[in-house]
């Protein structure tokens, strides 16, 4: 990372925004072609596209107002038990879902895990693990590990990395060389999120795309956070005909960040 910002550094004017290093670059990405918009049950939209830049990218989003549905992290505390993304989208009822955080070779949360309430792994200081998504009396949230406190009230939480955007620019010092299949996580702040995928890009060129306004008018993108990759990136949506499609995890993965229909309000 470090020899990431040196080689960027000289490219482009550096701001120290909150406490995160932020650059300003010029548009490098443009659209291709675009799939979609799909309706998913309940408003949300799947869009794909197709990207030009300093590589060819593939965009999957699955774009909603948090509002209208619960999200949940959904844990697999075991590997020998655990299935794929799709198997467990079926059995939840969901309406779209994706791969979620880092694990150990143990198959135990790398960082902080809470699923439904129950407490796994430890939250970490690492600068790989530099953002959390939680819900806190059903509201969801993304803080970066310097914000976050310990409170009552979050019943699902993520630990994640690294940050992507961060005040609607990209984040300084990102790998730049390795380009991979992504998964990510993204808000306007606002009440409205992405859940997406990228196929294949760096760190650096996923945190430069979702900064590019141009590329998403759908959502103005405040923050994003990078899940786990590669073998491990999955996703998952039901259209509302309730076809089902995805693009399927190569790798058995610890938890999955699901996009739930909202539960009625009993009547009293």
């Amino acid at each position: 990372m470090v020899s990431s910002f040196r080689l960027i550094s000289h490219l482009a004017p550096l701001f120290l925004v909150m406490g995160v290093i932020v650059e300003t670059l010029p548009a490098q990405w443009t659209v291709r072609s675009q799939a979609g918009p799909v309706k998913l049950p309940g408003g949300a939209i799947q869009v794909k596209k197709q990207l030009a830049g300093p590589t060819e990218a593939e965009l999957n989003l699955i774009l909603f107002t948090a509002g209208k549905y619960e999200m949940r992290v959904v844990h697999q505390p075991e590997r020998d038990k655990g299935v794929s993304l799709a198997t467990k989208m079926r059995e939840l009822g969901a309406i779209a879902g994706c791969n979620g955080g880092y694990f150990t070779p143990d198959f135990l949360p790398l960082g902080l895990e809470v699923s439904d309430g129950v407490r796994s792994g430890t939250f970490q200081r690492s600068s790989l693990l530099g953002g959390v998504f939680l819900v806190r009396h059903g509201r969801p949230a993304m803080v970066w590990k310097d914000e976050y406190i310990e409170q009552k009230g979050v019943t699902q939480l993520l630990q994640a990395g690294p940050r992507l955007v961060h005040a609607g620019l990209p984040v300084a010092g990102l790998e730049a060389t390795k380009r991979r299949a992504r998964t990510f996580i993204l808000t306007d702040q606002a009440g409205n999120w992405a859940l997406g995928t990228c196929k294949s890009v760096t760190l650096r060129e996923l945190s430069d795309l979702l900064s590019t306004r141009a590329l998403l008018p759908e959502v103005t993108v405040k923050r994003a956070l990078n899940f786990d990759g590669g073998n491990s990136t999955g996703l998952w949506w039901r259209a509302e005909g309730g076809q089902e499609h995805g693009e399927r995890e190569y790798a058995r993965v610890r938890n999955f960040l699901v996009l739930m229909p909202k539960t009625p309000v009993a009547a009293r």
